[in-house]
């Protein structure tokens, strides 16, 4: 019986994380998209929490649903949020058209045993032992600290050329003007 209301739990949040992230797609106002996205990072949180990675679930909503979709609707509100133009276009087809190409490369990436990587040094007793934070913090600070690192860089570069694109509006076919 626990077992079935988990798996209902579980597909629920999953089936709701699913309309989020077709929610931030398809909605023409800026605003509307960037609160499904909320909506659905706090849906992968639950997910997270539900397979017993509470450490991760917490960075979930500190970090992106928090500081980073904040940080974005800023920027959204500096800009200007404009509705976008409904115009009949070849991509948005596409889109959903690739959609099950890459369900169907998860699954077959999932069934391939051959192509699984090996388990790396942490085991479930050590994680037990040490926590799930102090695991993560090991490995991200080891193993995976350039790319850590590389991604604070890129946010911040994007986050002061957005600003330096509201403050400073271009002229068509002139020098910038305040």
């Amino acid at each position: 019986m626990f077992d079935l209301a988990y798996q209902t739990i579980v597909v629920v949040i999953g089936i709701t994380a699913i309309l989020a992230s077709f929610g931030v797609i398809l909605c023409a106002s800026p605003i509307y998209s960037a609160l499904y996205l909320i909506g659905n990072m706090i849906c992968l949180a639950l997910l997270f929490l539900l397979y017993n990675a509470e450490f991760i679930a917490a960075v979930q909503i500190i970090v992106y649903a928090g500081a980073v979709m904040i940080l974005f609707l800023f920027i959204i509100a500096l800009l200007g949020a404009k509705k976008e133009e409904k115009t009949s276009s070849w991509e948005k087809p596409a889109a959903f058209a690739f959609v099950p190409v890459l369900f169907g490369e998860l699954l077959m990436a999932l069934t391939a045993d051959a192509g699984r990587p090996a388990l790396g040094q942490f085991t479930e007793e050590l994680i037990a032992s040490v926590g799930n934070a102090q695991a993560v913090g090991m490995e991200l600070f080891s193993r995976h600290l350039i790319p850590f690192e590389l991604a604070s860089i890129l946010l911040l570069a994007a986050t002061v050329g957005v600003i330096c694109l509201a403050k400073f509006p271009a002229k068509i076919g002139g020098r910038r003007t305040k």
